[in-house]
């Protein structure tokens, strides 16, 4: 998916840990796009907004959730990505309602 993504976009990434794959779609989006990083464990949002912030990307946030249950709005994102962490969904059809 990230091939697919444009200038502008707005990604949601599941489970993005540490915020690796989110700063590569933030390079992406550019400035007048953005990325939401999603993950269930406090610790990694901690890192992963360290991490913005030391790699000055201002156009990625991080928030504390499950993916099967989305701190999203309906219909706000463009496209949605997640590396290695569906599979770890006791529930992985709530997963893909939630990200469709």
């Amino acid at each position: 998916a990230i091939g697919k993504i444009k200038q502008g976009d707005v990604v949601l990434d599941l489970g993005s840990g540490a915020g690796f794959d989110a700063f590569l779609a933030a390079k992406k989006v550019g400035n007048s796009g953005k990325v939401i990083g999603v993950d269930m464990t406090e610790a990694m949002i901690e890192k992963a907004r360290a991490n913005a912030k030391q790699y000055n990307f201002e156009n990625v946030e991080f928030r504390f959730g499950d993916i099967e249950n989305l701190p999203i709005e309906n219909n706000s994102v463009d496209i949605v990505i997640s590396n290695c962490v569906i599979n770890l969904a006791p529930d992985k059809l709530k997963v893909f309602q939630e990200a469709y």
